[in-house]
């Protein structure tokens, strides 16, 4: 036998023996109770009832409780375990006193009371984290093949499955860490925390990652009283709808965004989140200032300032669930879904896509009130001009009330064609006026309640698809001849204007020119907001008025039919057409 070898047998000699000059009684019943009052005082739990108790000396001394009922002090959490062991320390247990340095709970069932009508994590963590705080000191204990119940008035809220957990030991004053896995909601998670027990400056630490969350927090909790939470946070996900979903939020702005990652300095007070120096990467694209998240009047708040280089408009409007204007969708208007959160946010860029647009100097902003949202561009400026725009929604006994408003002046058309494919037959520089209000509960109730304006005017241009003076000059020689393969070629004009007014569900196009050099262009008619179709007449006119063509605008909005009255007849002396019925 080697010495080493000597000196371990020895050691075991030793302990057999002074194990052996105790006066143990290994009962059952003492069993139990000497391990269940070493459990409550080490782990804070309360054991309600256990099926039989074992005690090991070999190879490490240990306690097993079998179907072990237990639950908290204050009754915020309860549970059964199939097992629970507890690892004794050799030098207390060789002076016959029973201590535990760890403490296993095996597939255990635990149930937390949370309030009613709570869906926050925080909110259902908190009684149990309270309790645990009371403790001087504490085991290590280890959950296993766990599994948590967040039950309001018995009712489940939620479960957290696949509970694999580590806390560790702490003495006074230590803090509170664990780490760990659970699976929650579908989602695999790996967790660990580090909470100070004690008021003062204290270290405090959060990670968590899954598939769809990844978050890292490092800094310090300050006391006394109501504890001040800061440092450094670094958040990130592949979703944000997908995880406000994970967290039992659903909100229909947050399906706006995608890829999100952030980055600040927090500050956590009681009902208070503030993000100094935030910056926020919205799927590539940056944004830095700051935010704050807050509780006002029992609603969750949102406000803030960000500014970026660039920001893609169109993407995030395109996100949202806005249903299509469609009369024959009889669905209420449901405004408070949309107005869940109050929301203050501003946002400047440089450069900004709406739609294909290119932006700059971009100024847009959203305010949401309970039963009120409004949004659009303070600013910005576009293809040598500007443009602004304002949507209000507000709810009333008689639905919801709609205001937009949107302007465009000394827009380049044929700089914006490049860019919108639907504007390719058109050039010069336009200015748009668009004034819409209605109410309503449905979108039947609301386009029928419209009343608004819309004024256009453009300038030194061209329209493509059709030569009006070139087909002035045909119909001059060859009536017949100006009825075939009139669209082509293209028109320049010096001013288009056009006045309409909404009423009633029907927009009405009271005055409407285009002039060019030598020709003059009439249209007058009216459009269905409810069926999207125009019925539209226009006159083509000679400078002298010598000659006049009549048209025909008709059909739905998307594609409608611009045709040469079919029942316009030749004039006695041939030279013109003169259309049989038509007023100007």
């Amino acid at each position: 036998m080697t010495r080493r070898a000597a000196i371990i047998a020895f050691g075991l000699v030793v302990a057999i023996g002074l194990l052996g000059s105790q006066s143990w009684d290994v009962a059952l019943g003492r069993v139990q109770r000497s391990a269940i009052k070493a459990i409550e005082e080490r782990t804070g739990f309360v054991v309600k009832a256990v099926e039989r108790a074992e005690i090991a000396l070999l190879p490490l001394p240990r306690i097993s409780l079998s179907q072990v009922a237990f639950t908290q002090r204050d009754g915020a959490l309860a549970g059964e375990a199939v097992r629970v062991r507890a690892h004794l320390r050799l030098l207390p247990l060789l002076g016959g006193r029973l201590s535990f340095d760890r403490v296993d709970l095996i597939a255990p069932r635990i149930d937390v009371a949370v309030p009613a009508g709570s869906d926050g994590v925080t909110e259902w963590l908190s009684p149990a984290l309270a309790e645990i705080e009371r403790l001087q000191s504490q085991s290590k204990i280890v959950i296993s093949a766990g599994s948590v119940f967040l039950r309001a008035n018995g009712a489940i809220q939620s479960v957290v499955r696949n509970l694999d957990l580590v806390i560790d030991e702490r003495g006074l004053n230590e803090p509170l860490a664990l780490s760990g896995s659970l699976n929650w909601r579908g989602v695999p998670t790996e967790v660990s925390l580090l909470w100070p027990m004690v008021g003062g400056n204290a270290k405090a630490a959060l990670s968590a990652t899954s598939s769809l969350l990844k978050l890292r927090f490092e800094g310090s909790r300050s006391g006394p009283g109501e504890p001040v939470i800061s440092g450094p946070l670094v958040l990130s996900t592949p979703s944000l709808p997908k995880l406000l979903g994970w967290f039992g939020e659903e909100s229909r702005l947050g399906s706006a965004l995608g890829a999100v990652a952030v980055s600040a300095d927090i500050q956590v007070k009681p009902r208070e989140v503030s993000f100094g120096g935030v910056t926020v990467n919205l799927d590539g694209e940056r944004l830095d200032g700051a935010i704050k998240l807050a509780e006002t009047g029992g609603r969750f708040a949102l406000s803030g300032t960000l500014a970026g280089a660039t920001l893609d408009l169109g993407r995030i409007v395109d996100r949202l669930p806005i249903p299509s204007v469609d009369a024959a969708d009889a669905t209420p208007f449901d405004l408070d879904v949309w107005t869940a959160r109050d929301i203050d946010l501003r946002i400047s860029v440089d450069a900004a896509r709406l739609k294909g647009a290119r932006l700059n100097d971009v100024a847009t902003y959203l305010l949401v009130k309970k039963g009120r949202f409004e949004t659009g561009l303070l600013r910005a400026s576009a293809y040598g001009g500007s443009v602004k725009s304002r949507l209000l929604a507000m709810a009333t006994p008689a639905g919801v009330d709609i205001k937009l408003q949107a302007g465009l002046d000394k827009v380049n058309i044929g700089q914006a064609s490049s860019d919108l494919p639907q504007l390719a037959r058109l050039s010069g520089t336009g200015t748009l006026q668009l004034v819409l209000d209605g109410v309503g509960r449905t979108f039947d109730e609301l386009i029928g309640s419209f009343t608004g304006r819309i004024n256009l005017a453009a300038r030194q241009g061209e329209i493509g698809g059709i030569a009006f003076g070139e087909l002035l000059r045909r119909a001059e020689r060859s009536p017949v001849q100006a009825l075939r393969d009139w669209r082509q070629g293209r028109t320049p004009y010096e001013t288009i204007s056009a006045y309409a007014g909404i009423a009633g569900g029907l927009l009405a196009l009271t005055e409407a020119q285009m002039n060019g050099a030598n020709y003059r262009f009439n249209i007058a008619g009216s459009a269905a907001l409810r069926t999207r179709t125009l019925d539209m007449t226009a006159l083509l006119a000679s400078v002298n008025g010598a000659l006049k063509l009549p048209f025909l605008l008709k059909g739905p909005v998307d594609a409608p039919a611009f045709d040469l009255e079919p029942e316009a007849i030749l004039s006695p002396s041939g030279a013109s057409l003169v259309p049989t019925q038509f007023t100007r």
